[in-house]
Formats: structure tokens, C-alpha cells, sequence
């Protein structure tokens, strides 16, 4: 087994599919797909509800092996790679990122153990979250089970501070921003620009708004790259990207005109 080196990863997608059978018929939840992921850019994965976005997302992280086709993380195929490095090199975000029972700084630790409380306190300020935990008990803030005394904007926040201490080459974030607060999403949509400056990014997406400065968008129809470029090349394509952002534009523009109301 092979152990990731490089501060720079490209991760390549091709011919990859995953079929699994059902009662009546077989699932084609991904088909044929070839996708690159580049180091210094926002990728984006975007299209509705069992596209195939998830699948991806687990199949680099190793979780799901069903899978033929091939998989490399900077030129070493998936399967040779060890699961200690995968996880060391490849950081997971999603929109239910786990928080443990216990205090911040514990929580924190887990992304980079032995960090100094300065490091801590560092990241806790490039997520805005410096200041409520002041207010609280710093560092020493309880967190119930799952962050049940945090809103979902304050929880995403943390699961963020504890990504960035992970520091690894590249971060997935899966529907990392959904159902949060506007400024919540606001914030970590500016870190993960950040970060893209020095490593790979990979955002999956159904909200297309988050997507719109990504370098490379792939949109996902039943398995399959139905079209792929950037957000203004995808509109001037007039097909599947621009029928979903005129209608979640439609969609959102209804939100604000009700709430203001």
C-alpha cells in the first residue's frame, strides 16, 4: 500500500460507474463518468437529488469501493493507497459533520492534535466563532451530544475551524452550507475560496448559487456528466445548469418577496 507525499493532489475520475441491483431493475447511480479535480481550484458537482453527487463524495473517501472504473489521488490509484493517508490527505465536510460531546478545545484536537490554544483561537477568528466562545467559556465551552446547544450555523462553523487545523491538500465539502444562516454561509463560502489558493476543492452542491465562482462546474443528471465549464459557460449553453438556475433564482426571488411581505 502506498503512502501520499505531495502537498499538491490532482484527483482524476474515469470511466468510473457504480451499478447496484434493485427488485424490478438496476440502479445506475453513477455511469460512465470522467471528472478531474484540479490543485489551486473550486470544483464543483452540482444537479438534483440522487444525481450521483454523495457517490462520488464517498468514493473518495474511501468509503465506497463498489465502484469500477479508476480513481487516482496525484497519480496513485485509490485502491493502492493507505486508509491512514487517504484520511490524513482528503478532509470530509458535510452538512452533518460530527461534533462530540464534550468541550471546543477537545473538539478542535481532532483535527490537529497538540495545536496550541493560540493555534485554536487563530482558527476560531477566521470562522467568526472567536467571539461567541468568549462570551461562553472559551475554549472550556461543554458541547452537548451532536452540538445540540449550537444553532446549525454556530455547529458548521466549528466543524470548519476543526477542518482547516486538519489542513490536508484536499477538502470535499458535501452540502457543507445547507440549512444554515445566510452569514454562517456567507463565511464559509470565503474560506473555501481561501483555501483554493493552495489546495484542491471539491463542492458539491445543490444550491447553484455556491457554485457560481467555482473554476470547473460538472453538473449530474442520473449518473452521468450531462454538461460541464464554468457558471457563465454553462448559462450561454442553454440546457440543464441554466434551467436549474433559472429556477432556484425564481424560487429564491419568491423567499425574499414573501418575507418581506
Amino acid at each position: 500500500m502506498v503512502t501520499l507525499n505531495s502537498a499538491a493532489l490532482d484527483l482524476v475520475l474515469h470511466q468510473l460507474y457504480v451499478h447496484f441491483p434493485v427488485p424490478g431493475g438496476l440502479v445506475r447511480a453513477v455511469d460512465g463518468v470522467d471528472i478531474c479535480f484540479r490543485h489551486q481550484q473550486i470544483t464543483g458537482i452540482i444537479g438534483e437529488s440522487g444525481c450521483g453527487k454523495s457517490t462520488l463524495a464517498s468514493i473518495l473517501m474511501g468509503r465506497n469501493k463498489g465502484y469500477t472504473g479508476s480513481v487516482s489521488v496525484g497519480g496513485v490509484p485509490l485502491s493502492s493507497i493507505q486508509e491512514e493517508s487517504l484520511l490524513r490527505n482528503i478532509t470530509y465536510i458535510s452538512h452533518q459533520s460530527y461534533l462530540f460531546k464534550g468541550t471546543v478545545r477537545e473538539n478542535l484536537l481532532m483535527g490537529k492534535p497538540g495545536a496550541s490554544d493560540e493555534e485554536l483561537w487563530a482558527v476560531l477568528s477566521r470562522v467568526n466563532l472567536a467571539e461567541f466562545l468568549k462570551a461562553e467559556q472559551g475554549l472550556d465551552t461543554r458541547l452537548l451530544e451532536k452540538a445540540s446547544n449550537l444553532s446549525g450555523g454556530q455547529c458548521q462553523r466549528l466543524a470548519l475551524a476543526r477542518a482547516l487545523l486538519h489542513d490536508s491538500p484536499v477538502y470535499i465539502f458535501d452540502e457543507a452550507t445547507s440549512n444554515i444562516d445566510v452569514e454562517s454561509e456567507n463565511d464559509i463560502m470565503r474560506e473555501i475560496h481561501e483555501l483554493a489558493k493552495s489546495k484542491t476543492v471539491i463542492l458539491v452542491s445543490h444550491r447553484l448559487a455556491n457554485v457560481v465562482g467555482a473554476d470547473h462546474i460538472y453538473v449530474l443528471d442520473h449518473g452521468i456528466v450531462a454538461e460541464s465549464g464554468s457558471h457563465e459557460e454553462l448559462l450561454a449553453h442553454h440546457g440543464l445548469y441554466e434551467r436549474l438556475w433559472s429556477a432556484q433564482q425564481t424560487l429564491e426571488q419568491f423567499g425574499k418577496e414573501r418575507a418581506s411581505v
